[in-house]
């Protein structure tokens, strides 16, 4: 099968002034989100692993599952590995349905509706830049974040109103054309992009026909309505369409319609130099309809989040971060099931430094679930940085947990076998510590991270003679492995770098690969650069109990830019350059 994706080439025409400096690509300290819920230049005690939009920009990322080959500890991939099919986000060793994506401060799915066709869709035109925080982190984000969260805030620009048209085509009829713009006009700053990508894939006498195209758009608004208090309101969403055909003992044709949309309303406010609070209003909607030869199965799911975060500074050694979330969830298929549901929850955290340079975390949550009663989230951790060594040591312990659903507990009948109710199913647990060091040597950063996480009472279905129920499994499965990242400039400015990998030691909850690794290095001049990317997966079934095992891969990309003039970029990458089967 032939897997070259070649000679992406594309234009980027920027009318009037453009996008130089005064909108916001140039680059800026690392903030992050995801650690507190509310912008920090601290991380805490936790890993947290963040790539701006220049970096996304540079590097040619339009999709969010491509992104994520530079993240240690983390692997996006799409079901049989083409463009449009169900997402897939593992992290730590855990599954999708043990992350959580935040877009905008506001969840996207739940144990009910999982974040897979989020996966598959997303784009990530007009973002800050992409976080992933790692670990058990369910006192801060509650029910399904085990393995870690996975998020980014749409962008707002600053400095006089700009416009940009980009368009690409490639091989497998491959095309991509997107209008932005973004700036501020007065106290309101706007970033806006909407725009169109279509793929034939690269298809086989199996599959032969695989088409997918996704219709994309996203709004922000920022408005500084005093020195202390601002409000953005956000919008994304998508229209995406795959249509499938496969041969075999059982030819078919499938045409799946996908549509999704988030809106997020956030007020920041500062209530004093020692006070800093965001309130987040949140709506995911997500309608899904599968017609499969005939046989049509669609969802619809609904789910509502309302999020109020304060971080207060008692002193100069003592700060308390403090919240309040709420939920509502509604979903309903073709096959007759529906659901909803309500989870509140309150949370807290302690960051205490005792002495200069040492830093303790201690957090705890609970939730109240409608159905299924209350859970317990906790961590604790400690971090040590030691100025004159320009070195940062952490050890962290945490527990978190995801709630079982109607959908797992309740009695559903079936054409090939009834599930039968079981409502005495209990929240999964999840336990992990970690312990690590981060190093600065002269121009690199280096990290390295030790992990352990335990999935315990994990739900499974089992057989009841012709039938099935959902029931805990007794024991743990346990997942852990060894975090490296590295970044930093080489031989001569502006030659840059970026390495991500995983060595997983044990893996049982599904079999995945025993390495991961990804490395990016870029050289940008004034008005052109090029860059090189490689990524390397270890042999994998990523199920419970394989029958049979996808090869190891490398991949390595190419991708390059030369700036004509302040209003016009040329591009193109090749993706897969040796061409691999």
């Amino acid at each position: 099968m032939n897997n070259k994706l070649v000679a992406f080439v594309g234009t980027m025409l920027v009318p009037g002034l453009g996008f130089g400096s005064e909108s916001g690509f140039d680059e800026l300290d690392p903030v992050t989100v995801l650690a507190r819920r509310i912008a920090s230049a601290d991380d805490g005690v936790s890993r947290v692993t963040s790539v701006t939009n220049v970096d996304l920009e540079r590097s040619q990322r339009v999709r969010l599952l491509d992104s994520l080959d530079l993240f240690a500890g983390a692997q996006g991939l799409s079901t049989a590995g083409l463009t449009g099919n169900t997402g897939t986000l593992v992290v730590r060793g855990l599954p999708t349905n043990y992350q959580q994506v935040i877009v905008d401060g506001v969840r996207v799915a739940d144990a009910t509706q999982g974040s897979g066709n989020f996966l598959a869709n997303a784009s990530i035109g007009g973002v800050t830049g992409v976080e992933l925080l790692r670990g058990p982190q369910g006192v801060l984000y509650g029910t399904g974040a085990g393995g870690g969260v996975l998020g980014y805030e749409t962008r707002v620009g600053d400095g006089k109103p700009g416009l940009k048209l980009s368009s690409e085509a490639g091989s497998f009829g491959s095309w991509r054309t997107a209008f932005s713009s973004e700036g501020d006009l007065g106290e309101v700053a706007y970033g806006v992009e909407a725009g169109y990508a279509f793929t034939e894939n690269d298809t086989y006498p199996g599959i032969p026909r695989h088409d997918y195209g996704s219709g994309f758009a996203n709004l922000a608004l920022r408005w500084e309505v005093r020195d202390d208090l601002a409000v953005k309101l956000s919008y994304r969403g998508s229209v995406n369409r795959l249509e499938t055909e496969t041969n075999g003992f059982f030819p078919s044709v499938s045409k799946i319609e996908t549509q999704n949309s988030l809106l997020a309303l956030n007020l920041f406010y500062e209530a004093s130099p020692f006070w800093e609070s965001r309130l987040t209003f949140g709506m995911y909607q997500e309608n899904y309809v599968g017609d499969f030869g005939g046989f049509v199965f669609g969802t619809d799911y609904e789910r509502y989040t309302l999020n109020w975060v304060n971080e207060v500074e008692i002193s100069e050694k003592v700060k308390v971060l403090a919240g309040v979330e709420g939920s509502f969830a509604d979903f309903l298929n073709t096959s007759g099931r529906e659901v909803d549901f309500g989870v509140g929850g309150l949370y807290g955290k302690l960051f205490v430094e005792p002495v200069d340079g040492l830093l303790v975390e201690l957090g705890g949550r609970y939730d109240e679930h409608e159905e299924f009663g209350g859970d317990f989230a906790w961590s604790a951790g400690v971090a040590y940085e030691v100025e004159e060594a320009r070195s940062r040591f952490h050890a962290r312990v945490g527990r978190s947990y995801r709630h079982p659903t109607l959908l797992d507990s309740g009695f559903f009948p079936s054409f090939f076998g009834d599930q039968l109710a079981n409502p005495d199913l209990e929240s999964e647990e999840i336990l992990g510590w970690e312990v690590g060091m981060r190093q600065e040597l002269g121009a690199h950063e280096i990290g390295v991270t030790w992990f352990v996480q335990d999935l315990g009472d994990a739900i499974v279905t089992v057989p009841v003679g012709g039938d099935t129920r959902r029931e805990n499994r007794d024991g743990e499965a346990r997942v852990s492995g060894i975090e490296l990242e590295a970044r930093g400039e080489l031989c001569w400015e502006g030659l840059k770098y970026r390495l991500g990998a995983t060595f997983q030691l044990d893996e049982e909850v599904i079999d995945l690969p025993n390495e991961i690794a990804g490395l990016e290095v870029v050289y940008d001049d004034e008005n052109w650069g090029l860059g090189i990317g490689v990524s390397y997966v270890g042999e994998a079934s990523y199920v419970s109990f394989p029958a049979a095992r996808a090869d190891a891969r490398t991949v390595v990309r190419l991708f390059g830019h030369y700036e004509v003039s302040d209003a016009l970029t040329l591009y193109a990458r090749v993706e897969n350059l040796f061409d691999e089967d």
